[in-house]
């Protein structure tokens, strides 16, 4: 059975920016059907958000259906969000964190510092030497 990881916003964005990076091979092992990418709502828009104003519009919807195609989508209005979830990562983090615990996934996938506390936390370097891949240099 193929690793279920939480995605964040992040890792795409490093992906597509640094070809060479460890984000950009867990998007490939994404796109290979090698690996089972959850996201957010959230994580959809600040991807398209992010390709918008950096780019262009036509990138945004490129990596919106990209996503879309290979990952699971979880919607955060749909998440019950404790409060203790919202001290711990604060708001903006707080739904990928409770879709995490939600979903019993071992691994959340980010180079933000604001999820340094939780066990699931994995940099895209850290998690690719869990699953048996050679990282590169370079957290991200």
């Amino acid at each position: 059975m193929r690793t279920r990881a939480f995605i964040d916003s992040n890792v795409f964005i490093f992906g597509f920016e640094r070809p060479r990076s460890n984000s950009h091979r867990i998007l490939e092992r994404i796109a290979a059907g090698e690996l089972q990418g959850v996201v957010t709502d959230r994580v959809v828009r600040e991807v398209m958000g992010y390709f918008r104003r950096h780019y262009d519009k036509d990138l945004a919807a490129r990596f919106r259906d990209f996503i879309l195609l290979t990952c699971e989508l979880v919607v955060e209005a749909d998440l019950r969000i404790p409060r203790r979830i919202i001290a711990l990562v604060g708001r903006k983090d707080a739904g990928a964190l409770a879709t995490v615990l939600r979903l019993g996934l071992s691994h959340l996938v980010s180079t933000d510092r604001d999820f340094a506390r939780t066990r699931e936390h994995r940099t895209p370097r850290r998690f690719l030497s869990e699953i048996r891949e050679s990282p590169r240099p370079g957290e991200e």
